[in-house]
């Protein structure tokens, strides 16, 4: 499996046509069957690091958020040193689920039931009658169960394998990327949650490939070179990948590739550049916006476009988080999406969508995916999927996924027959059945 793991490693340009034994057939089951959900929450979601809050939103001592994956509810709680701890989110006295709320800030907590309280560091304070225990008093004996906790990136991660690898050696090909940037600083100016119709897998196949964008989002072609040839994908032995798409110049595949479109052209003029002397020659937008970008960027605020790549600066790089979150970065936007298992329902799931800003200094408003908003953290929002948009690309992607999951349901379904460009899509299956059969 490492030599196979090795093999795949490192950058491929537009798609890998190779095919090995141990290949997973992805097959309709994978969407459908409750054991094999069952397995996943066993096997592989308890040991992987997961994202469970933006930091920020935790900012002081005694802040707390809490994270729902499956049945696990978990507690992330701010401490005196402005460290993050994780607990599961359960007494543990009699097993009563300890906090009921996604957050808030609290001196101590107290379970409903019995009224133990722990503090911040999970630590039983105060039992009623403790002087009634066989064992001796729970109070400094007996604390919530801890699990490893980290911060980087601006995200609070966790992991509930408390013999896990280091959050470093799961991030260990992604952070040489991250850590040009500035993720840490930016705010979060969209969040919506919904649970959708379709298995989480469906989502993050979808995310793992650039195949289904000609056909599903026909608008992204007048702004991002959606030609897999001119696309370079990279493959890491962690599970991850990443996918780097070109900005600021339409795709190869559009029947006008020279013209400027009018979001292109907005963007120019954010820049000082003046779509008229690009008629015809839109496909030397992407240099120029580039040099634009690393004169003018420190002095709009944006100090770390110093130290970005070309290609930063205007291209879009979309990394996909094993297992299931996807963040795409640009050079002043950050867009995050996840897919999480239903409780109980294979043919349902929670999806996530948030949006993080940086703000120029001489603009008052940022982008979001639905339109100009001010520049400060957004309130978490639950909408009712079909009842109200997540977004216009985001919005085709669960339409897709949720009549792909009446397709997995069919006889008529033999297992998925995949393009080169579909490769980390077949890494992400063989990824979860390596977690599935680990000891």
């Amino acid at each position: 499996m490492n030599d196979i793991l090795n093999e795949r490693e490192g950058s491929v340009s537009g798609s890998s046509n190779v095919v090995y034994e141990d290949d997973v057939l992805v097959t309709g089951e994978r969407y459908t069957s409750k054991t094999f959900m069952e397995l996943e929450m066993e096997k592989l979601w308890p040991r992987v690091w997961n994202i469970g809050a933006w930091a920020n939103e935790i900012p002081k001592t005694g802040d707390y958020v809490t994270h729902q994956l499956g049945k696990e509810s978990i507690l992330m709680v701010r401490q005196k040193d402005l460290s993050v701890k994780a607990f599961h989110n359960v007494c543990p006295h009699r097993g009563n689920r300890l906090v009921y709320v996604d957050s808030g800030s609290s001196s101590e907590f107290t379970c409903a039931y019995h009224g133990w309280k722990f503090n911040h560091e999970g630590s039983v304070i105060y039992a009623q009658d403790e002087d009634d225990f066989p064992k001796g008093s729970p109070c400094g004996k007996l604390s919530l169960s801890e699990i490893p906790c980290e911060i980087y990136a601006g995200f609070v991660w966790y992991n509930m394998d408390e013999n896990c690898f280091p959050l470093s050696g799961f991030l260990k090909e992604v952070m040489p990327w991250w850590n040009l940037h500035k993720l840490d600083k930016m705010k979060r100016v969209y969040y919506k949650v919904a649970e959708v119709p379709f298995n989480w897998k469906s989502l993050h196949d979808n995310f793992s490939e650039s195949y289904h964008l000609p056909a599903t989002h026909p608008q992204i072609s007048d702004y991002y070179d959606d030609d897999y040839k001119n696309t370079d994908f990279e493959l890491y032995e962690t599970g991850h990948n990443l996918m780097k798409m070109k900005g600021n110049l339409p795709s190869l595949r559009d029947s006008s590739p020279f013209e400027i479109s009018d979001k292109l052209g907005w963007d120019m003029q954010a820049w000082g550049l003046d779509p008229n002397d690009f008629i015809g020659k839109a496909h030397k937008v992407r240099d120029a916006m580039q040099k634009q970008k690393r004169k003018l960027g420190p002095s709009k605020g944006f100090e770390h476009f110093e130290n970005l790549p070309d290609a930063w600066l205007t291209d879009a790089f979309h990394f996909n988080i094993f297992p299931g979150t996807s963040i795409t970065i640009l050079a002043d936007l950050g867009s995050f999406q996840r897919t999480e298992p239903h409780p109980t329902d294979p043919n349902k799931c929670i999806y996530e969508h948030w949006q993080f800003a940086l703000k120029a200094s001489d603009v008052d408003l940022v982008a979001s995916p639905e339109d100009m908003v001010p520049w400060k953290e957004a309130e978490r929002r639950e909408v009712i999927f079909g009842e109200e948009t997540l977004s216009e690309v985001a919005d085709q992607d669960l339409e897709r996924a949720s009549g792909q999951q009446l397709g997995f349901q069919s006889r008529g379904f033999k297992g998925a027959y995949l393009s080169g460009q579909e490769n980390r899509v077949q890494q992400f299956h063989n990824f979860i059945d390596r977690y599935i059969n680990m000891e």
